[in-house]
């Protein structure tokens, strides 16, 4: 028999050992009973010997079957499980196959029963206080609410880890603890970026978004490709990882008097942000009375309403099956190119009574194997740097410029760069509602802001 080449040897393999896993999780094989001979699993896998054994070693370290000498391999007995309680953003079912993971990690573990738990986003106390009563076990934790952690001195309650070495370095730095560890191990991440429908700027005979567009540059597309049924633009306002982007790419910088209030040192450093309103209250460029649904712009943009969407490499899986094309492009330019870089993290609580299962269960979402299967199955952008540039998704109507991250990595900012705390930022997210409504002016934006954080 010829050898077999890499590929195929591996996906024998792996059908060796997902057929002796299901057939004992399904009852086929039950605890006492033997395993068919060595030689005859290699018969029907087309695998030597030594192959079934190393399978089989493998086996016996997961505590599925034992070896017993001269005699055979034999099926044990069902371990206890122990369950592990996962604290998980309901997002990554998603945007991470999250569910389809934990069911590919117990088949392995049939000894650990992983149960979720949603998570509230934004509310990094809460979370705080799963982990310190020992109610979750292992965490998703995104770097805003890990900014909330670190700024009330709760890290504690967090397991330190060194840096990873597959990871991208620039995710390793949004959660390190300054000693070359990390309290969060980087799972997904994603650049804020454009997302465009290719049928409406050639419709208009217009050119698409490239890296020397500025902000007026996309204006007058938006002009050109809205209509009675669309709009151009389409983003949510007060979202979190959507305005601060208005401050990052003019380089603001909050000031603080004596007393702890906030000014901006130069007007001009709000000059997108003036652009942005001024832009949405243009006759059909932005639907303005739909722009707080968390959301709505990827719907939108899916029934072919809106033309232009500021969106992630996370929200555009809410775009798989589109039956339109659609590219994604860098965000304009104002006085620099910065976006906002997303991360998403796995931490593990010191206050876990389970915490070597729930150490397993995230070294299981930081392998190899499962940011494979993220990278394979999803637009989203696993940490590992190998996977992500040397695998790609495989799924339909993929936009062409799906590597852009790459080309935009000197241009990821986070919003450390604001010198806000997590709860200055709230505010001011709650505040900018007035302002895009033309309720309040710049000055009157800070004086509500300062109102707001002293109440």
């Amino acid at each position: 028999m010829a050898k077999p080449d890499r590929n195929t040897f591996q996906n024998r393999l792996n059908d060796l050992m997902q057929s002796i896993r299901q057939n004992i999780l399904k009852g086929v094989y039950k605890p006492g009973d033997f395993l068919p001979a060595e030689t005859a699993l290699a018969d029907q896998f087309q695998l030597s010997k030594n192959s079934v054994r190393l399978v089989l070693e493998k086996l016996v370290e997961d505590g599925l079957i034992h070896k017993i000498p001269r005699v055979g391999t034999q099926v044990a007995a069902r371990p206890q499980q122990a369950a592990v309680r996962f604290g998980v953003y309901p997002s990554l079912y998603e945007e991470a196959n999250i569910g389809q993971l934990i069911e590919r990690f117990q088949e392995e573990h049939p000894h650990i029963r992983i149960e979720p738990l949603k998570l509230p986003y934004f509310q990094a106390e809460s979370v705080n206080q799963l982990l310190q009563s020992g109610i979750v076990d292992v965490i998703t934790l995104n770097h805003t609410d890990y900014l909330h952690f670190r700024e009330n001195d709760n890290l504690h309650a967090l397991e330190l880890y060194p840096k990873p070495q597959e990871t991208y370095p620039f995710l390793n730095e949004l959660f390190a603890t300054g000693d070359d560890q990390v309290a969060v191990r980087p799972f997904i991440f994603s650049p804020v970026i454009l997302c465009y429908n290719k049928e409406h700027f050639r419709q208009c005979r217009l050119f698409e978004p490239d890296s020397s567009w500025d902000w007026n540059d996309l204006r007058e597309a938006l002009v050109k490709v809205s209509s009675a049924n669309r709009f151009g633009l389409f983003f949510h306002l007060s979202s979190y990882t959507r305005w601060p982007i208005l401050f990052l790419q003019n380089g603001a910088e909050f000031l603080r008097d004596g007393n702890g209030r906030l000014s901006i040192g130069d007007p001009e450093m709000m000059g997108l942000l003036r652009f942005i309103r001024e832009l949405i209250h243009e006759d059909g460029l932005f639907p303005l009375v739909m722009s707080f649904g968390e959301h709505d712009a990827e719907k939108l943009f899916k029934q072919q309403k809106a033309s232009v969407i500021l969106t992630t490499y996370y929200r555009l899986n809410q775009l798989i099956g589109a039956d339109f094309p659609f590219d994604i492009a860098q965000l304009p330019k104002s006085r620099t190119r910065d976006t906002l870089l997303l991360a998403t993290g796995i931490a593990v609580g010191t206050m876990s009574a389970r915490k070597e299962e729930a150490r397993c269960f995230a070294d299981y979402l930081l392998s190899e194997q499962s940011q494979s299967f993220i990278r394979r199955q999803s637009f989203s952008l696993p940490a590992n740097k190998w996977i992500t540039e040397s695998e790609q998704p495989e799924l339909p109507n993929k936009p062409a410029r799906l590597e852009l991250h790459r080309e935009l990595i000197p241009h990821y900012a986070s919003l450390d760069r604001l010198k806000l705390s997590f709860d200055e930022i709230q505010v001011l997210g709650g505040c900018l509602g007035q302002y895009f409504s033309r309720l309040v002016d710049e000055e009157g934006l800070i004086r509500l802001f300062n109102k707001q954080l002293t109440v």
